[in-house]
Formats: structure tokens, sequence, C-alpha cells
């Protein structure tokens, strides 16, 4: 069954992360995603070096397959003529340029809006940056640390009077790739009103800053910080995590407090805390939070988090377990909706992978592809826009294409 943008093409020139997530993300809604690469490759390709000497993780290069799944990869050389040739062959026939260069990188290689929407006028041209088109830092440098450094990311996670929070890396970068495939759905559903394609600019700030949007709009609009909290005085005892007696953590979410607290006592056992005037209102739990919030931590060391989880749900309370990200990968509530997904890579065999964060009941999303080989689908797409096998072998003695 066909996706979405079945009929889409896509042709990018990305690397890293926040520009190939996008072209993978349209690539799992259907559409035919064509990474152009130089004869060297995205550099991705080679990050696994990286990655398993900050880590120690082996294996199967994740990171390139995560961003690229669902792709075609040709491999040319934009500095010779011909090379160059065949990538405005390949922009005739698309859809999309995705590209997640810097600013003004395109347009000193020929490829900038102008360039490229002057030959045609349907393309959208889609830019994910650091920083956006604009502003006296357009043309600075970043990578998914600076994003979440600079828009405030690390400001919104840790304890109050903690140093900033460590993030794994990634999630800037992954935002980033989302909000710029999200622009470029809705620039295809605007041209199909006007007939025309347009520039699309996204950047990872944007991008992190609209994550953030509503503790963002604590600052914007109020002019005051929504507060980091600590753990043991949480303001709210009853939206907050405990540990349990197996070393495992569980949290529980009440955002009506006033209207859980009776049942919540009762689930936790202290129902003699039910009218204390220390407790019994959300003013008088925030005023004795520390003193609330230990005597729970008492109480759920009693415990293992399944028994409690169990215990809260049989009495209508809110919680959910805090999980590792081992354990979020065989949670058979993200399996069951294809949040992750088990497929046959050819190279790798079976694997899991984080499958789609949305469901279409008639045009589903859908892994076809392995993220490619370099240059593995160069002859492909060539024969497909025009040239001979003949063309196709003089351009790779003459060194246009891999």
């Amino acid at each position: 069954m066909s996706g979405p943008l079945t009929g889409v093409r896509v042709v990018e020139i990305t690397m890293f992360q926040q520009g190939p997530i996008a072209g993978t993300k349209l690539g799992d809604l259907g559409a035919d995603v064509i990474k152009v690469e130089p004869k060297e490759g995205d550099p991705a390709r080679g990050f696994m070096r990286v990655i398993e000497a900050q880590t120690g993780l082996k294996g199967h290069n994740f990171y390139f397959e995560s961003n690229n799944r669902n792709k075609r990869s040709v491999a040319l050389n934009l500095k010779d003529p011909q090379g160059k040739e065949i990538f405005m062959k390949l922009i005739d026939t698309a859809d999309v340029f995705l590209t997640n260069m810097s600013i003004d990188a395109p347009s000193k290689i020929g490829l900038g809006p102008n360039d490229l929407m002057s030959r045609n006028p349907r393309l959208i041209y889609a830019h994910s940056s650091g920083w956006g088109r604009k502003g006296p830092d357009a043309r600075a440098l970043s990578f998914d640390y600076t994003g979440i450094a600079r828009s405030g990311f690390m400001m919104c996670a840790g304890e109050a009077d903690s140093p900033p929070a460590q993030f794994l890396p990634g999630m800037g970068d992954e935002m980033g790739g989302l909000v710029l495939a999200w622009a470029v759905t809705a620039a295809l559903f605007a041209r199909e009103k006007t007939g025309k394609g347009q520039l699309v600019d996204t950047s990872l700030m944007g991008s992190i800053i609209s994550l953030a949007g509503l503790m963002m709009d604590a600052a914007a609009i109020l002019g005051q910080e929504f507060p980091r909290e600590k753990r043991a005085a949480a303001g709210n005892p009853m939206y907050n995590h405990y540990r349990c007696s197996d070393d495992r953590w569980l949290a529980v979410a009440h955002l009506q407090p006033d209207r859980y607290w009776p049942i919540f006592c009762k689930a936790l056992g202290i129902e003699n805390l039910e009218n204390d005037e220390k407790f019994n209102s959300i003013e008088s739990r925030g005023n004795n939070a520390a003193e609330l919030v230990k005597i729970l931590d008492e109480r759920f060391l009693t415990k293992t988090r399944d028994e409690w989880l169990a215990h809260l749900e049989k009495e209508g309370c809110i919680a959910t377990p805090v999980q590792t990200l081992s354990e979020v990968c065989k949670d058979p509530q993200a399996l069951a909706n294809h949040y992750f997904i088990d497929v046959d890579h050819p190279d790798a065999g079976r694997m899991r992978q984080v499958g789609f964060p949305w469901d279409f009941s008639d045009t589903p999303a859908s892994w076809r592809r392995e993220a490619p080989k370099l240059g593995r689908h160069t002859d492909e797409l060539l024969l497909e826009i025009g040239y001979s096998k003949e063309e196709v072998q003089q351009l790779r003695e003459a060194g246009a294409i891999l």
C-alpha cells in the first residue's frame, strides 16, 4: 500500500543528522528520496568510529542507518560540469530539494534557491540551518550540542541549582529534522493551491525553541522563568518520580492534585494524611513539599515498581514506569503502535528500529529499504533520467560519478 507522499520526489544534499532525518521521515511517508553524496560520501558513514571511541558501543553503524533508510544514493562529483549537469537533471524531476548545508554554501556552488527554482519553478527548496537565514549569527557553524545549549534546552532539565543538563546526543537534530519534514509537507500542500514552489527555511535553534515552547512562553509572556525543581522538594509531590524497592523508578502525574489526593492517600496507605492541615490542599502540600516527598520516598521503597504500578492502577491513580531506553524498545505499547519495527536488513539481518510516530488508516508509513551503500543507485537513477549505459560508463571513467 502506498504512503501519503508516494509520487513525491525529494533530492537531498545532507549530512550527519538534521537534514538526513528530514529526508528519512519523508521517505517513511512514501516519497522517493535521492541522497546525492560526494564521491567520499556523507561523513556520517564513518561516524561509528567516533561513537565507539566515545562510548564503547560497537557494531552496525546505527547512526547512518537511522538517518538514511528509505533512500537511494547517487555519488556525484559536483565540481565536474558533467556531474553538476546530472544533478540539475535530477532537480528537473524533483518536487523537493532538501539541504542542511550552511546558509551560503549552496549559492557558492551554484545550487542556491534562485539557481534551482529558476530551473524548476514548482520546486520546494527546503533549507535547515543552525540559526536561521537572518540575524547576526546566521552564518555561524552549529551542531546538535550548540543548538541545545543556546536554545535553552539544557536549562529545561536537571534539578534546581544544578549545572546545565547533559543530554544524550542527537535530540536537537532529531527535532530539527522533524520540523523540516513538517514544513516540506505544508509547502507541498500550498503548491497544490498555487502551482508554485517556494523557499522553506527552518533551523536547529527555531526547532528547539518550538520544542520548549510552553516553558519559553513563560519567560516571554510573563518575563519570569518557570523554575527548575528539586525532586526531593517538588512543588506538587503527586507529580514526581520515586524509587521503588527493586531500584527501579516510577512517575506519578496528577495535574489535578486535590481531586486525586484522597485515592492517592488510599493507594499509598497514608489515609491518616488525607485531612492533615499540612497536606490537605494544593497550597499546603506545596508549602510542605519536602516533608511529603520524604514520606512518599519511604512508602515507595516498600514495594517493587511493578507491585506499586498494579496497586496504583487498581485505585485509579495516574502512574507509569520510568523506563530505560532498552525497556522502551521492548514496550508492548510501543510495539503495538509500530513506534518500533522489526525489519530484515540485507547485511545486518533481523533488526529492530524506531518506527513511525504517525498512523494512517489508508496510506501507512513503511520501511522499504535500508540505508544505501555509497552510490548504490547511481546507475539506476542515471538510466531513469535518460542516460544510456554507455554514457554512464563514460561518466564514470571521466570521474563525474563514482
